[in-house]
C-alpha cells in the first residue's frame, strides 16, 4: 500500500425508483411518492449519511425508453421524472455536506439560463453545486423546441463517418455551452457586490463584465444575472463511454464518469482523457 493513498470518493447516481426496470415494483421502491420532494430528500439526505460525497439526478428531455432513439410506448415501467435542478434546490437546505449535481441536457437549451439556475443552486446549498452535461441527438426531442432539426444518429452509425460528423457536431456544441456556463460564472468578480447601506451602493458594476461568446449554435453577449456563485465555478461532470464524449470530458469537465470493461481499459481510457486535456 502507498503511503498517502488518493482518496476515495463516492456518489450514487439517482434515477426515479432506481435503474433497474423493474425497480419501482419493489417492497420498499415506494412508487407513489416518486414525484414528491420527500421522497427524493430521502434519498439524498440517505446518501449523505453514508457519507457520500456527491449525488446526481438523472434528466432528459423525453420520457425513458428502452430504445435509444424514439419513446418505446411501454406502460410496465416508470416513465416520467421531475427536474433535475429543481429536485437539488429544494433538497440543498436539507442537507449540509454532499454534492448536489443535477443532469442537464445541454443541446437544446440556453446556457444563460443553465447558468443562473446552477448559480442560484450553488447559493442555495452554500456552495455545494454541480452540473453532469447531457447531450441530445434524438428526433423527438428536438421536435419539443422546433429549432433545427435533429441528427440522423444511430448507433449503428456511431463509426461511420456521417455518424462521427454527428457525435462531433453535438459535443462541439456542448464544449461551447460548459465555456459559455463558465464565463458567465467569472462575469462577477469576487467582491462585486458592496452592499453599502450608507453610500447606496449595492454593487461595484465596474466588476461585471461583458463575456462576448460567439459560437456556431449561440452567442451570448452577459454578464450573467445571478452573483458569482460561492464556488466559483461549480464541478462540471460528464459521463463519457467513448472517444467523442471522452474528449468533452478532458476539454471541459472536472470530472467524467467512465464504464470500463476492466483495469487495462480503464488506464486506457484515462490516456485518452488525458490526451484530449493536452
Amino acid at each position: 500500500m502507498p503511503e498517502n493513498p488518493d482518496p476515495l470518493h463516492l456518489a450514487v447516481a439517482l434515477d426515479g425508483a432506481g435503474w433497474h426496470p423493474a425497480a419501482w415494483r419493489e417492497h420498499d421502491a415506494r412508487p407513489k411518492e416518486l414525484f414528491t420532494a420527500r421522497y427524493w430528500a430521502d434519498l439524498v439526505t440517505e446518501a449523505e449519511r453514508g457519507l457520500l460525497d456527491l449525488v446526481t439526478i438523472e434528466d432528459s428531455l423525453s420520457l425513458q425508453s428502452t430504445l435509444f432513439t424514439e419513446p418505446d410506448g411501454r406502460t410496465d415501467q416508470v416513465r416520467g421524472r421531475l427536474d433535475a435542478v429543481l429536485i437539488a434546490a429544494r433538497i440543498a437546505p436539507l442537507t449540509r455536506h454532499i454534492g448536489l449535481v443535477p443532469t442537464a441536457v445541454v443541446t437544446h437549451t440556453e446556457p444563460f439560463h443553465l447558468s443562473k439556475a446552477v448559480a442560484t443552486l450553488d447559493h442555495v446549498s452554500s456552495g455545494r453545486a454541480g452540473l453532469r452535461v447531457k447531450v441530445s441527438g434524438r428526433a423527438d426531442e428536438a421536435a419539443h423546441f422546433g429549432r433545427r432539426p435533429a441528427p440522423d444518429l444511430r448507433i449503428e452509425d456511431f463509426d461511420t463517418p456521417a455518424g462521427l460528423e454527428a457525435l462531433r457536431d453535438l459535443f462541439g456544441e456542448g464544449e461551447d455551452y460548459v465555456e459559455v456556463l463558465r464565463r458567465l460564472w467569472d462575469s462577477w468578480e469576487d467582491d462585486a457586490e458592496i452592499r453599502d447601506v450608507a453610500t447606496g451602493r449595492f454593487i461595484d458594476r465596474d466588476k461585471l463584465h461583458y463575456i462576448d461568446f460567439e459560437g456556431r449554435r449561440f452567442s451570448v453577449r452577459g454578464p450573467s444575472i445571478t452573483p458569482r456563485p460561492p464556488q466559483g465555478q461549480p464541478l462540471v461532470t460528464a459521463l463519457a463511454h467513448r472517444g467523442e464524449p471522452y474528449r468533452l470530458v478532458g476539454r471541459s469537465a472536472d470530472l467524467g464518469f467512465v464504464t470500463p470493461r476492466d483495469a487495462d481499459d480503464a488506464r486506457a481510457i484515462v490516456a485518452e482523457i488525458r490526451e484530449a486535456q493536452a
